[in-house]
């Protein structure tokens, strides 16, 4: 792979210019997503992550195919990515001072998409990745010359417990307090991106998405989203419970599973699918202006989806599995009483009536320069559940770093 440099880029409305972009969790769920549109853009990147470089060529490979990357997007990983290791827990990300300073000085752009996503982890873990990890990351950006704009990806969820109204795309107070250890962790990697942009006269833009998803079948040991892991693990349950599919040849009673969960039967989530996201997100970086100071989005659908259109895709996704939701419960089941403590994805939010505003996305859809999302009805969401399939026969492996054909990732 090549060292970094400049790349004229051509942008989504027209305009030009020199991009070498820095991007941290390039391999992750949204980032590979990201990064295909990044390299299709002709953009350089400087691919900053925990792995040696022929692991990130083999990480990057299979992320990107699983994201639906062709093989000409593929083709452009060995000329256009810049795999670096670093280490966000270590001052100057781990690197030797010379090089810290030589790498930000090349970039003109820093997204920051590196995240622990574990809803309800490890406070002390999530604490390092995410808020510490963004300290780090902020550094890194302040000491080169080229003084790059920083884009960080924050979450919809930095709202807390805020259950009503219209959510602002402004800097948030944290007095409401937060329903998971993670969402708190981004508010304050959120509170040093603000305090950061203030004290360096810096510009930044901060986007909060919403849960996404993809309709595309990830490939094995692909990143997954949210939804599709809490089916796989749903599944997993049942399977150790004994509990087979109608019609399957497994053991098994066959009797359904019924599983009460704690919320108003009318609640609603904001779904995206990942692919609107990126491109609401970089149509909103062409438009950033530079100036100091941190611009907030919202990166999340106009229509918020019905929780019990979300579980009937589950049930058909996970058959032997019934879900509802109810306002009370007595007697939880183990099952349930399991899924209340460590099944956050789905319980920690049934309760939410909230909306979110998206003054810049709505315009930029108004004015046909975006397309409006794409609609999160029953057969997306059946195709979004959907487990993994199989991994294709690659003819023509990426080249690792050292010119020699990198193994082929197996499922």
């Amino acid at each position: 792979m090549s060292s970094p440099g400049k790349a004229t880029v051509e942008t989504e409305n027209g305009r030009r210019a020199d991009r070498t972009v820095a991007l941290t969790g390039a391999t992750g769920f949204l980032g590979s997503h990201l990064l295909i549109r990044l390299l299709e853009r002709g953009c350089h990147v400087v691919a900053l992550g925990r792995r040696d470089e022929h692991a990130v060529a083999r990480s990057l490979a299979l992320a990107l195919r699983s994201a639906g990357a062709g093989e000409s997007t593929l083709a452009r990983i060995p000329g256009q990515v810049t795999p670096v290791r670093i280490d966000l827990g270590r001052p100057r990300l781990g690197l030797p001072e010379m090089r810290y300073r030589q790498l930000a000085d090349t970039v003109s752009a820093v997204w920051h998409c590196a995240a622990l996503t574990t809803l309800n982890g490890d406070p002390d873990a999530l604490h390092l990745a995410n808020v510490e990890g963004t300290r780090r990351v902020l550094e890194w950006t302040e000491s080169g010359a080229r003084r790059p704009h920083l884009h960080h990806i924050s979450t919809a969820f930095v709202a807390g417990r805020r259950s009503h109204g219209v959510i602002p795309e402004e800097r948030l107070p944290a007095h409401g307090g937060f329903v998971t250890p993670y969402e708190e962790s981004k508010h304050r990697a959120e509170e040093l991106v603000h305090a950061w942009a203030a004290a360096a006269g810096r510009g930044a833009t901060v986007y909060r998405p919403s849960v996404l998803l993809s309709a595309r079948r990830a490939l094995p040991r692909a990143p997954r989203h949210t939804y599709a892991v809490l089916a796989a693990k749903m599944a997993l349950v049942l399977r150790q419970l004994g509990v087979a599919a109608p019609g399957s040849a497994g053991r098994g009673t066959g009797a359904p599973v019924h599983v009460r969960l704690l919320g108003n039967p009318e609640a609603t989530v904001n779904l995206l699918a990942v692919q609107d996201a990126v491109t609401s997100m970089l149509c909103l970086a062409d438009r950033a202006t530079g100036r100091p100071g941190v611009a907030v989005h919202h990166v999340v659908h106009p229509h918020d989806t019905p929780v019990s259109l979300v579980n009937a895709a589950i049930e058909r996704t996970v058959p032997g599995l019934r879900l509802s939701l109810v306002t009370e419960r007595d007697d939880p089941t183990d099952l349930e009483r399991g899924l209340d403590a460590y099944g956050v994805e789905v319980t920690a939010y049934l309760g939410l009536h909230r909306t979110y505003a998206r003054a810049v996305p709505a315009d930029l859809e108004r004015r046909r320069v975006t397309d409006f999302p794409r609609p999160i009805d029953s057969a997306y969401l059946d195709a979004a559940l959907a487990p993994p399939t199989h991994l294709p026969r690659v003819p023509h492996a990426p080249h690792a770093p050292n010119g020699q054909a990198a193994p082929t990732p197996r499922g």
